[in-house]
C-alpha cells in the first residue's frame, strides 16, 4: 500500500472532512505571497455550483453556508439529544466554519505553489480505502451515492484530501523537529524520580485548548470551545475524535508515571475509573478535559527503552504546535472575513484536522 493511500484509508472513508498529514515532498515550498483582499461583495461561485449563502470569504475562495450545515448537521442533533442550546449550536457551526476556513488557505497555497493531486494518486488512495473497508469498487460507489455524493465529486474531495496532505507534509511536518536534549529532559521529568521498584502510570488523553495571549475573552472563548467538545462527548460522540479537533496540542497524551502527573491531572484523575472522562477543568490560560483510558504497574524504563515513546509523543506535539503557526502565517497572508450570522467570531487557533 502506498503512503497516500494508507494515510487516506485512516480518514473517514466516506465523508472525507480530513486527511492525515504523513506524506514526505522533494523540497519545501517556499512562503507564499500575501494574497489581496478582492473587491467586496459575493465573490463569483465556481462554474455549476449554486448560491446558497455565503459563509467566510478566503481569499478568492468562498465557505458555502451550506458545507457548514451539511458538517454540522448530525453533531447538531446528538447536541441538541444532551441538552445543547442555541448558543452551543452557534459556537459549534463557528468551530466548523474554522475548520473549513484552513482548509481554504491550504487550498489557496497549494495552487500557488502548483502542488495537484495526480489521477494515479486519487484512484490508488480509493482502492486502498476500498480494501481498507472490504468493499468493492462498485460497492464504494454505491455507498457513495446513497449519501447523495456523485462519483465526481466524492474523488474531487479525495484529490483535495491528497494535496492538503502534501503541503501539510511539505510545510508543517519538516519544520517539527525533537532534539536529544528535549527527549532526555522529558525522560528525566517523567521517569527520573521514578522508584527502582517501578510504580503506577495512567494512559491519559485530554481535551485542551489555550489562550496564549492570556486575556480574558479569549481564555473564556477557549474554555467554551472545551465546554462544547465535552457536550458532544457526553452526547455520544467517541472522546478521541473530539479531542483531535478541539484540542491545540496532541490529545493522546500516552502512559504518564503517576509520581510525575501535574497537580491539576492527579487530582482530577485521583478518583477516576478507566473509561470514565472528567468534567471541564479550568486552568489559568485555559480549559481540559481529561479520560482515562488505564491503569497499570511498570517497572521503572532506562532511557534507551523509553526514548522511542517520548520521542514519537514529542514529535506529534512539535507538529502540532508548528501546524498552528502555519495557519496563524497564512491568515496574516490572506484576506478572510466571515459573513453573516458568523460575522465577529473570535478566532481561537486549532489543531490540524487529522494527525493520525
Amino acid at each position: 500500500m502506498s503512503v497516500l493511500r494508507s494515510l487516506l484509508a485512516g480518514a473517514a472513508a466516506l465523508t472525507l472532512l480530513a486527511a492525515a498529514p504523513a506524506v514526505a515532498v522533494d523540497a519545501e515550498p517556499t512562503a507564499p505571497a500575501p494574497e489581496n483582499a478582492p473587491p467586496r461583495g459575493d465573490a463569483a461561485e465556481p462554474s455549476g455550483q449554486v448560491i446558497d449563502g455565503i459563509a467566510a470569504q478566503v481569499g478568492t475562495e468562498v465557505v458555502l453556508i451550506s458545507e457548514v450545515n451539511r458538517l454540522a448537521a448530525p453533531i447538531e442533533d446528538k447536541v441538541r439529544k444532551a441538552g445543547g442550546t442555541d448558543a452551543d449550536m452557534a459556537m459549534l457551526r463557528s468551530d466548523i466554519l474554522d475548520k473549513l476556513i484552513e482548509r481554504k488557505l491550504i487550498q489557496l497555497l497549494a495552487k500557488r505553489l502548483e502542488i495537484e493531486a495526480t489521477d494515479f494518486e486519487v484512484d490508488d488512495a480509493i482502492n486502498g480505502i476500498a480494501a481498507d473497508n472490504q468493499m468493492t469498487l462498485d460497492e464504494m460507489k454505491k455507498s457513495v451515492s446513497e449519501q447523495g455524493m456523485t462519483w465526481e465529486t466524492y474523488r474531487t474531495r479525495i484529490g483535495e484530501e491528497i494535496v492538503q496532505t502534501k503541503v501539510l507534509a511539505g510545510m508543517v511536518r519538516a519544520r517539527a523537529k525533537v532534539e536529544e536534549s528535549q527527549i532526555r529532559k522529558l525522560y528525566d521529568q517523567r521517569y527520573g524520580a521514578m522508584p527502582a521498584q517501578g510504580g503506577e502510570e495512567l494512559h491519559l488523553v485530554h481535551m485542551a485548548v489555550g489562550a496564549d495571549d492570556g486575556k480574558p475573552a479569549s481564555i473564556q472563548a477557549a474554555c467554551d470551545r472545551v465546554q462544547r467538545g465535552l457536550s458532544r462527548v457526553r452526547a455520544g460522540e467517541p472522546f478521541d475524535e473530539v479531542a483531535a479537533e478541539v484540542s491545540m496540542a496532541a490529545p493522546d497524551l500516552g502512559f504518564l508515571p503517576d509520581h510525575a502527573l501535574a497537580p491539576w491531572m492527579k487530582d482530577a484523575v485521583a478518583t477516576m475509573q478507566p473509561g470514565e472522562v472528567s468534567g471541564v477543568i479550568r486552568l489559568p490560560v485555559g480549559c481540559a478535559v481529561l479520560k482515562l483510558v488505564e491503569r497499570r504497574q511498570i517497572e521503572a524504563l532506562s532511557y534507551e527503552q523509553a526514548k522511542g515513546p517520548l520521542r514519537e509523543m514529542l514529535g506529534e506535539q512539535a507538529f502540532q504546535e508548528e501546524y498552528v503557526r502555519f495557519i496563524e502565517r497564512l491568515r496574516k497572508q490572506t484576506y478572510v472575513e466571515r459573513r453573516g450570522e458568523f460575522a465577529g467570531a473570535l478566532d481561537v487557533a486549532s489543531p490540524p484536522p487529522s494527525i493520525r
